[in-house]
């Protein structure tokens, strides 16, 4: 065996006995959830108690959407008397405080020069000071961002979560503009799907999921204990991992709390967000996933290991994205050259020569047909199957997005593989109208102008979006 065999047998062990496996370790998890679609979620019983909360909203220039969301909490069916929202308009040069504090919330405003700080989980942070210091009380809060709309009754589901005991919940990620383009139609299933398929199964068998930053609800004690500790980009994934990990909390599922969110409407906008989240998901499975990983020898509960599988989808992104195809190109053409300059050929069990050039070449094409396009339109048709009722878009205009679910999988791994090894820099996107009607605000909501001003700024959501939402989800 020369040189070159040599390193071509060496790297079809890595390939074929390392880093497949890495990979089905990681999609197997997936295909649990899917598999067992039909197990229901916990429901929780009516609350004996009507709790206290507080709900925080960071918004950074979202004066287009900002006074729609206020109000729809406000017309929520809980006891006004036991609720406060809250703004902190974070470094805003509109008039999102104004319209906030017309809209019925209590404001803050922080400035803070400091590129590095301008996040949610510092703008968070400074609110929850505020709040411990000015109006302690609150038994739990509830984060939404600046343009989620709920329905009426999502604090009332969450009170009876807190009420059962549950210190740290999701609800159910709707979409305010699913129908409005094939776009805006992918982003929204792949909440739904996450949420119909993985989240149902963990509730079913008690175990925690990952939170999204939309409608997010945690205990107070929380807040009293550590304040606002999560100052990453990804702070909602963050808050997960530092509570499973430093307080033995578990975030459950609420599925019948549900919140709207704004998707985005262009392919740029969408491939922006999943690039400005990979870094800080990369760093927390470096810290915090590998922390989970060990933590499942101590306390031998399968949430740990859930979540660390969870957040690996990053790295995995990366290892799909750089090592197949410059694998199996390799491969093709080391292969293509061998046979056609030496003629070697290898027996197959007949004793009949065969070409591993064009062997590969075939089963590259059923792996792409069948583990790859065919299995994720079959996870969005189901989930659209299932959940159509929810979903408040017809079926018929839903299609497009089923068929190319596949395409934004390879958007995905693509944007959140850049973002790993780039510095993504967010800039103001435009909001998009809402087709629904939620305890009459929405119907639609204004489109917004806002443009990009070439400004260096992070999310005026201050990205936290969903993973397992927050993108880290097969």
């Amino acid at each position: 065996m020369d040189a070159l065999e040599t390193l071509d047998y060496v790297l079809h062990i890595i390939n074929d006995y390392v880093l497949l496996q890495i990979l089905g370790i990681a999609f197997s998890i997936q295909l649990l959830y899917i598999i067992f679609f039909f197990v229901k979620a916990k429901t929780y019983p009516k609350a004996k108690t009507q709790h206290r909360f507080g709900i925080v909203i960071p918004a950074r220039n979202e004066a287009d959407v900002i006074a729609d969301t206020i109000k729809c909490i406000l017309k929520s069916d809980y006891p006004r008397e036991l609720f406060d929202v809250y703004v902190v308009a974070d470094n805003c040069t509109d008039n999102t405080a104004e319209l906030a504090r017309k809209a019925g919330a209590i404001v803050y405003e922080r400035t803070d020069n400091d590129p590095k700080h301008r996040k949610a989980g510092y703008a968070l942070k400074y609110l929850f000071e505020k709040i411990m210091e000015e109006h302690a009380g609150y038994e739990a809060f509830i984060k939404f961002d600046a343009d989620n709309l709920m329905e009426p009754d999502y604090i009332s589901r969450m009170n009876d979560a807190f009420d059962a005991g549950v210190k740290c919940a999701r609800g159910y990620s709707n979409s305010k503009n699913i129908d409005q383009n094939v776009v805006t139609g992918i982003s929204g299933l792949w909440y739904i799907r996450d949420c119909r398929f993985a989240s149902h199964f963990r509730s079913a068998i008690g175990q925690g999921t990952m939170l999204g930053g939309a409608g997010m609800m945690f205990s107070a004690e929380i807040i009293e204990k550590h304040g606002w500790d999560c100052l990453s980009s990804s702070d909602d994934a963050e808050f997960t991992m530092r509570r499973l990990n430093q307080d033995k909390i578990k975030t459950m599922y609420v599925k019948d709390a549900i919140v709207y969110e704004d998707q985005p409407s262009t392919l740029k906008d969408t491939f922006n967000r999943y690039k400005r989240m990979a870094g800080a998901l990369h760093s927390l499975f470096y810290t915090q996933g590998l922390k989970s990983f060990a933590l499942f020898f101590v306390r031998w509960k399968w949430t740990y290991i859930d979540m660390f599988l969870t957040l690996m989808f990053i790295p995995v992104c990366v290892l799909m994205c750089l090592w197949l195809p410059v694998y199996y190109i390799y491969y093709l053409i080391y292969h293509g050259i061998m046979e056609m300059k030496y003629g070697i050929f290898p027996l197959d069990a007949n004793g009949l020569e065969f070409s591993n050039f064009w062997k590969c070449l075939k089963l590259i094409g059923i792996m792409l047909s069948c583990a790859f396009v065919l299995a994720f339109i079959l996870q969005a048709l189901l989930a659209v199957a299932l959940e159509h009722k929810r979903i408040k878009a017809p079926v018929r205009k839903m299609m497009p997005a089923v068929f190319l679910f596949p395409a934004f999988m390879i958007i995905y791994a693509i944007a959140i593989t850049l973002g790993v090894f780039s510095k993504p820099k967010w800039k103001q996107i435009k909001r998009n109208s809402s087709n629904i009607s939620i305890a009459g605000v929405g119907q639609p909501l204004a489109e917004s102008a806002a443009a990009d001003d070439g400004t260096v700024e992070e999310d005026s959501e201050m990205p936290t979006e969903s993973a397992d939402g927050n993108g880290v989800q097969a």
